[in-house]
Formats: structure tokens, sequence, C-alpha cells
């Protein structure tokens, strides 16, 4: 059997606990569905992304059409085991306007210990127990006995599982309590040892993932404005430190908070290039542009802020009143012509025939 291809798992608690007995297969596999997608959402909560994060917890988004095509289903049986897994306490389901509805991911309920189970042959409790091997310990040990370490030593006393020990009584003298991290003292050290620490003991990490090499101002606003830095965003964003520096950066990213951003690198590098093209040698700079020519620029005047919006029935009437005595002055004939058509109006208004009303029964 092929270890290789993905698989969706199914907590076998879901048919062994006799809680959700009557919990319909294809909703178990929905539940499935949606512990998938949670997973997910909760690895990226770890990473920083906190965009399916609410103070209800970490949340998905699993729409109904796209559950039905997996499932080989219609979405009114979708809607349907939703309310199953609802009514188990499952998940729970919250309508968030127009961009759908936010399900919470509740974890499924042990099997009691007195339940008969209808699998025995699986194991339902999975433990994870790490295990450093002779191999490690060897080979950690011989390396701090090469270091040559002659201060701050203490005795840590080191078993395998064999039985085998670097020295006869068991016990080997190392100058650091730890067999992981190795700081090494910096008396009676040559160049060699120093490389061989940082080669094997505590490798950089930077040559791996330029996240590690960012500034830690860059990276703690970066993800509390925009969530997780991935590995192309994080070469971006050293490009840009190099073409600028740190603190033009670091006041972009902080002062767009707030702001809806779609794609964050591509404003970041479009803020950091026109600062260049202006002439912005530093931060204080790109502050200065923002107060002289952006800021003032949305505030309203004192003057507009106090003017008024509409006219009173007295203002109208004493305006169109100065436009017809204008117009009788430079326009006689005009002026009649308008006031023919007046009266006329006022005519016919008074001229309407009256239609009678009558009461049932008459």
């Amino acid at each position: 059997m092929l270890n290789n291809k993905a698989f969706l798992g199914i907590n076998l608690d879901l048919l062994e606990n006799p809680k959700y007995k009557n919990l319909d297969s294809r909703a178990m596999m929905l539940y499935a569905l949606y512990a998938d997608r949670y997973s997910a959402s909760m690895n990226n909560a770890r990473l920083g992304n906190t965009a399916f994060v609410d103070d209800m917890g970490v949340f998905i988004r699993f729409t109904n059409e796209l559950a039905a095509k997996v499932l080989h289903t219609t979405v009114k049986m979708i809607s349907k085991f939703r309310k199953q897994l609802e009514s188990e306490n499952l998940i729970k389901i919250v309508r968030e306007g127009l961009k759908g509805y936010k399900i919470y991911v509740y974890p499924v309920q042990q099997t009691p210990n007195d339940v008969e189970l209808l699998l025995p042959w699986k194991n339902h409790t999975i433990t994870i127990q790490k295990v450093t091997s002779d191999w490690t310990i060897t080979s950690k040990l011989e390396f701090c006995k090469k270091l040559k370490l002659s201060s701050q030593t203490i005795d840590i006393t080191v078993k395998s599982q064999r039985g085998y020990t670097c020295d006869p009584n068991g016990n080997t003298s190392l100058s650091h309590s730890s067999l992981s991290h190795v700081f090494l003292n910096n008396n009676d050290l040559d160049d060699s040892a120093r490389t061989r620490k940082e080669n094997e003991i505590q490798p950089n990490q930077s040559n791996k993932n330029p996240y590690h090499s960012l500034p830690e101002k860059i990276k703690s606003s970066f993800v509390d404005v925009f969530g997780f830095i991935t590995k192309p965003m994080a070469i971006e964003l050293h490009s840009l430190i190099s073409q600028s520096n740190e603190d033009m950066v670091n006041y972009v990213i902080a002062s767009s908070k707030g702001h809806k951003v779609t794609n964050a690198i591509a404003y970041i590098k479009a803020a950091i290039t026109n600062a260049l093209k202006r002439g912005d040698k530093c931060v204080q700079d790109m502050i200065n542009f923002y107060n002289n020519n952006v800021k003032n620029t949305f505030i309203p005047s004192k003057n507009t802020r106090n003017s008024k919006r509409y006219m009173s029935e007295e203002e109208v009437n004493a305006m169109v009143a100065r436009d017809e005595e204008e117009m009788r002055q430079n326009d006689p004939e005009f002026y009649a012509r308008i006031n023919a058509i007046k009266q006329r109006t006022q005519a016919k208004k008074f001229n309407r025939p009256m239609i009678p009303i009558y009461s049932l029964g008459e």
C-alpha cells in the first residue's frame, strides 16, 4: 500500500462513542473535511496569520457547494449534515454578512472506558515519545570532549538504552548543562573551535530561510499588520531594506495599519520607490512629506465645515423675487409671458372639476 498518497482521516471516536450513534456516516466525512481545514487555519495562526482568528478562536470557511462536490452529494444534503454536526456540538456556524459563514470546529469526545470497542484491534490512543539515539548522544559527547573546555564544568550522567557510556563510571564531565546547545567560553578557545560550534551546534538558519535574518522590528510590525511572512516576502523585504534602510521600511509597514491593503509587498515596494524618487533619505523625510502634502489635503477648511448645506424658505423666496425683478427690468416681454403662464396655472388649480364621492348603499 502506497504511503505517499494524501488521505482524509476520520476520528474513530465518531464510530465508537455511543454519543454519535445517530450521526450519518457522510456527516462524519464532512466533519473530517472541516477538521482538515481547521488544522490549516491553526497552522496559519501559529505562523502569525490572524485572518482566521477572532474573539471566539480559530475558524474556517468552507462553502456548501465545495463540500457537495467533494462528497458527491447535493448542497441540500450538506446543509442537513451540518445541522447534525451542530446538534452534536461538533461545529458552530456563525453568519458574517455577505462574507458567508464562519465555522468553528470542536473536538470529538473520547469514547468512555466502559464502552466495548467495535474495533478493538485499533489503537485509539497515540503516544509520541521523543527518543535520542545512541549515535546522537555519543557524537555530542565526543564533540564536547574535543573542545577541551576547562571552566564551568559540571557532571552530567548520560545513560543509553544499551548501557553504553563514554566513561567506565557512567559519568562524563562537560562544560554545559545541555547537550543540544553548547555556549563556548572565550577563554582558551581557538578560532577553529568557534567555527565548529557555529557550523555543527548552531547552524545558521538564515541560509535556509531569509525570514530568520530579517530585523526583529520588521518581523514584528509585518506580522502585526499583514500576517505571517513567507519566504518570497522575506526576500522582497531584504531587497527593499538594501535599497533604502530598515527604519524606512518599518515606517511604511507600521503606517499602513488599518488600511485595506490587498498586496502587502506591492504596497510597501510602491511606497519605498516613491520615497526614493522624491529623494527621501530617512524616516523623517517621509513624515515631512506626508504632513505637508498628504495629511492637509484631506482636512476640510474652517469655512467649509461651517458652511450651510441648505437654504430656508424665506431665503429661496427672496432669491426668486430678486430674479423676477431683474427679469422684469431687463426683458419685460419674457417677464410678461412668465406671468401669464403662472396665472393660467393658478386658474387651473381652482377650476378643477369636483368628483363626487358616494358611500356604499347610496
